[in-house]
């Protein structure tokens, strides 16, 4: 499977868009890509999950993360595969982030009428405010 099409099946956390359906993807090289959040202030949770993903599924793939306010620290820390406890563990406390991050998962999987509307409502901001940025 090529890299684009690995990165068209990750899912935003809070969205039920792909990444590259909301712009996330700045450049694509042969084993380096750059991650564009739509919102300088994206959450790094959020993003780091992604980020995770990423990993996973492209293990030998570099994330360098850009337009972000956290951007060298998490490009740093995802590349060293820390954790995200690790790359913020002043800022996060005990199991916090794999709680979350499980609540998302189960939620996705629920596709209740009223979560998938507050999915795809944010999906769809995502995708404004990335537009409106590479304007």
């Amino acid at each position: 499977m090529s890299v684009e099409n690995v990165l068209k099946s990750i899912i935003d956390p809070e969205t039920n868009y792909s990444i590259t359906e909301l712009g996330f993807i700045k450049k694509i090289e042969k084993e380096h890509i750059v991650l564009s959040p739509p919102t300088y202030w994206c959450p790094p949770m959020f993003l780091y999950m992604i980020m995770e993903e990423i990993k996973v599924k492209l293990p030998n793939i570099t994330i360098e993360v850009s337009d972000h306010h956290d951007a060298k620290r998490l490009t740093e820390c995802i590349n060293s595969r820390k954790s995200f406890s690790e790359c913020y563990s002043s800022e996060v406390s005990g199991n916090e982030y794999n709680e979350i991050k499980e609540k998302f998962i189960t939620k996705r999987m629920k596709k209740d009428r009223l979560t998938n509307l507050s999915f795809n409502i944010n999906g769809e901001m995502c995708k404004l405010l990335s537009e409106a940025r590479r304007k």
